[in-house]
C-alpha cells in the first residue's frame, strides 16, 4: 500500500521553509560515509555547537493537549495509555467519562486541537529571550498524531491524523521552524518509534517500520532539516527490529545540514547511554534497561519539565512548578557536570504557552543576559565538591556560581591550586572592580565579597587564572584527624544509585545515597589520608527490615572491607550511625569507594554520611 510513497520520499524531499533549491549539477563537497554498524556510526563527531549551547527547550504539544489531564505523578501526553490501562486508580478514565462521555474516543480530540491562537513568531521570540539556543518539538508522540502533513499517518489509520488535515489545518512544524530560524534558534524534532492504537504497528511491526516509520523519518529530515533528531519510544524492542543503524546511516549521509545535525541515544532496547551523539537522562535517570551507564566521552542532556508533566497538565498546581531560582540552578548544576538542560514546556491546545512557563523562561533569559558567559561554551566545572554552589570552566577562567552567600563575606575556593590573577563579579555595577583574593591556611584562594550583595537567584564570580585550573579535590581531615564525608559530595556513577531527599516532613532534609538496587553503582570520595593509618569506618544510614541481606564493599586505596547489611534501623527514614568496620590507608591520597556486592530483597541501604576516625597506635 505504501511502497510507491516510500520510493517517492526517498527520491524527492520538500524544501524546509526559507531554504534555497540546490543546484542539481553540484554535489556537496564532502559527504561522510558510514556503514550501518554501531562501530562505524560511533565515529560520527558530536557537533561542537551542541556542546556549547547548554540550554534547549523541549515542547510537548499535540492532541493530548486538549484534555491536558492526568495524575500529577506522571505525564499527560500519556493520556490515551492511562485511559486504556485504567492506571492511577482510574483517574483519567473517570475524568474522561465525566467530562467527555463514555462514547467519546481519543481520536475525537483531533478536531478540538485547533491551535487557533498559535503565533510561531511569538513562541520564537520567547525562546530567544529565554537564552535557549535550540528547541526540540514533538513531531509525533506515541499516539501517532503528526504535526506536519504526513499523508501516511492518515492513510494507515483510515481517518485524518495530522495537523494539516484536521484540527489546526496547518503545518505546525514548518511554521515554527521558519520562525525559530529567523530568531537564531536551532530547531529540532522529537519522533516516537512506537504507536498506540495502530493496527499495523501491533499486528505487523516490521511492515510498520518499513512503510510508516522510515518514510516518516526521511520525510521529516528532508522536509525540515532539523539540527536535532530526538527519537523515543524505542525501549520495548532491540535496535535490529527498528532498523536503527540503517536509519542513522541514512541521516548522517543524507542530511543537508550534515555538519550540524545531532542525534540522541534512544535507538533500541538497552542502548541509552551507549550510542548516538549524546546521552539523554530524564529527571536524573538514564532509564537504560541494559543496566549499563553513560559513556564519558560523549555529551549528555537532561530533559525535565517546569512542571512535572511534559505536556500541559491542568491538574498541576502552583507548588508543582519549579521556581525561577530552581530553573536557573538546575541549568547551572547540569552545565557544571558537563551537560545540557532541555527544559520542557507544554503549550495549551489553543497554541498559547502557559504564562507561568513563560515567566520561568524569561527569568532564565534575564539571568543569562548578565551571566551567560559562565554557561555558554563552558566545560565541566573544575571544582565539583563545593558546599556553597557550582563551578564551570572556560580555558583559563573558572566561574563560581554562588548559591549560598557566605555570612562572613569570605568565599573559600577549596581545591583550587592555580594562581588567581583577577576576580570579578559578573554584572557588578562598579565597572572594572577587582575583588580581593587572599590565601587560606591550607593554601586555597579566599575571595572577599565585602561590600557586595547577592544577586537575584545566583551570583557568579569569574576567576581569571594564570593557566588552566589545577585542582586538588581531596577531602581533608579535621583537627582530630577525622574525615567526614557527606553523600551530597560523592561522585556517583553507573546503575540506579542517586541522591534522594526523603518526602517526610518530620525527617531531616539532608540528602542520602538511595535507590541502591544494583551492583554496578559506585559512590566515590577522594581523601587526604596518612599512609598506613588504620581507620574505623561508620555510616549514618537507614535500612528497613525486609530489605536486609545485602553486602557492601568499602575500598580505600588498595584495601577493601566488607559489611553485611543486616541491622535494620526501623525504616528507610530512620537514620542511625552504624559501624562498618576498619580499613587501612595505603597512600596520602586515596579514593574511598562504596559498592554493592549483593543487594537485598528491596535495596542495599541508604547512606547520608560516612565517617573515618583514625585509630591511635600504641
Amino acid at each position: 500500500m505504501f511502497s510507491a510513497l516510500f520510493l517517492l520520499i526517498g527520491l524527492s524531499q520538500p524544501l524546509a521553509p526559507g531554504m534555497m533549491a540546490p543546484d542539481p549539477a553540484t554535489e556537496r563537497a564532502s559527504v561522510d560515509e558510514f556503514e550501518p554498524t554501531w562501530e562505524s556510526l560511533e565515529t560520527h563527531a558530536t557537533p561542537q555547537w551542541f556542546s556549547d549551547a547548554k540550554f534547549g527547550i523541549f515542547i510537548h504539544w499535540g492532541v493530548y493537549s486538549v484534555p491536558a489531564f492526568c495524575d500529577t505523578s506522571t505525564y499527560s501526553e500519556w493520556y490515551q495509555q492511562w485511559y486504556d490501562s485504567n492506571s492511577h486508580g482510574g483517574k483519567v478514565r473517570k475524568f474522561h467519562h465525566r467530562v467527555y462521555g463514555e462514547d467519546f474516543e481519543y481520536r475525537d480530540f483531533a478536531p478540538l486541537f485547533k491551535a487557533e491562537l498559535f503565533d510561531p513568531g511569538e513562541w520564537a521570540s520567547v525562546f530567544r529571550r529565554s537564552g535557549a539556543k535550540y528547541i526540540v518539538i514533538t513531531s509525533k508522540h506515541h499516539d501517532g498524531f503528526c504535526l506536519w502533513p504526513s499523508a501516511i499517518a492518515s492513510e494507515v489509520r483510515g481517518y485524518p491524523w495530522n495537523s494539516v488535515e484536521t484540527g489546526p489545518k496547518r503545518d505546525l512544524l514548518g511554521d515554527l521552524f521558519e520562525a525559530c530560524r529567523k530568531e537564531g534558534i536551532r530547531p529540532g524534532l522529537y519522533y516516537s518509534f512506537m504507536e498506540w492504537h495502530s493496527d499495523l504497528y501491533s499486528e505487523d511491526r516490521p511492515r510498520y517500520v518499513d512503510e510508516v516509520m522510515i518514510p516518516q523519518i526521511k520525510d521529516l529530515i528532508g522536509r525540515y532539516q532539523p539540527d536535532v533528531f530526538w527519537p523515543d519510544g524505542e525501549w520495548d524492542y532491540p535496535d535490529t527490529d527498528w532498523r536503527s543503524t540503517e536509519i542513522l546511516e541514512w541521516i548522517y549521509e543524507n542530511s543537508e545540514n550534515q555538519q550540524d545535525i545531532v542525534v540522541n541515544d534512544r535507538w533500541g532496547k538497552g542502548l541509552r547511554g551507549q550510542v548516538g551523539d549524546y546521552t539523554t537522562t530524564e529527571y536524573d535517570k538514564l532509564g537504560n534497561s541494559s543496566g549499563k551507564g553513560m559513556r564519558k566521552e560523549r555529551p549528555f542532556e537532561e530533559c525535565r519539565g517546569i512542571g512535572h508533566s511534559f505536556a500541559f497538565n491542568r491538574a498541576e498546581n502552583y507548588d508543582i512548578y519549579s521556581s525561577r531560582t530552581e530553573c536557573i540552578q538546575k541549568l547551572i548544576d547540569l552545565v557544571s557536570k558537563g551537560g545540557n538542560l532541555l527544559l520542557d514546556i507544554g503549550p495549551d491546545d489553543d497554541g498559547t504557552i502557559p504564562l507561568i512557563m513563560v515567566d520561568r523562561l524569561l527569568a532564565m533569559g534575564r539571568w543569562l543576559e548578565v551571566n551567560g558567559e559562565s554557561i555558554y561554551g563552558t566545560t565541566r566545572g573544575a571544582l565539583q565538591n563545593l558546599s556553597w554552589g557550582r563551578s564551570t570552566t572556560k580555558e583559563n577562567h573558572l566561574y563560581l556560581h554562588v548559591y549560598d552567600w557566605p555570612e562572613n563575606d569570605r568565599l573559600i575556593v577549596s581545591g583550587l591550586v592555580t594562581k588567581v590573577e583577577r576576580a570579578v563579579l559578573l554584572g557588578d555595577r562598579v565597572k572594572d572592580r577587582k575583588l580581593l583574593v587572599e590565601t587560606s591556611d591550607v593554601g586555597f584562594p579566599v575571595v572577599s565579597l565585602a561590600g557586595l550583595h547577592p544577586g537575584k537567584h545566583v551570583s557568579v564570580i569569574r576567576l581569571e587564572l594564570s593557566g588552566p585550573p589545577v585542582v586538588d579535590n581531596a577531602f581533608r581531615p579535621d583537627s582530630n584527624g577525622v574525615l567526614r564525608l557527606h553523600a551530597s559530595l560523592a561522585e556517583v556513577e553507573g546503575g540506579n544509585l542517586r541522591l534522594e531527599t526523603l518526602d517526610d516532613p518530620d525527617a531531616d532534609d539532608e540528602p542520602n545515597l538511595g535507590y541502591w538496587t544494583d551492583t554496578t553503582s559506585t559512590a566515590t570520595w577522594t581523601l587526604r589520608t596518612v599512609p598506613g593509618q588504620k581507620y574505623v569506618v561508620d555510616a549514618l544510614c537507614s535500612l528497613d527490615a525486609p530489605a536486609a541481606g545485602g553486602m557492601l564493599s568499602v575500598q580505600l586505596g588498595a584495601n577493601r572491607a566488607r559489611y553485611s547489611v543486616t541491622n535494620s534501623t526501623g525504616g528507610w527514614n530512620r537514620f542511625q550511625w552504624q559501624p562498618i568496620g576498619e580499613i587501612t590507608a595505603t597512600g596520602d591520597r586515596d579514593n574511598l569507594v562504596l559498592k554493592a556486592l549483593k543487594v537485598g530483597p528491596v535495596a542495599l541501604i541508604n547512606i547520608r554520611q560516612v565517617k573515618l576516625t583514625p585509630i591511635t597506635q600504641d
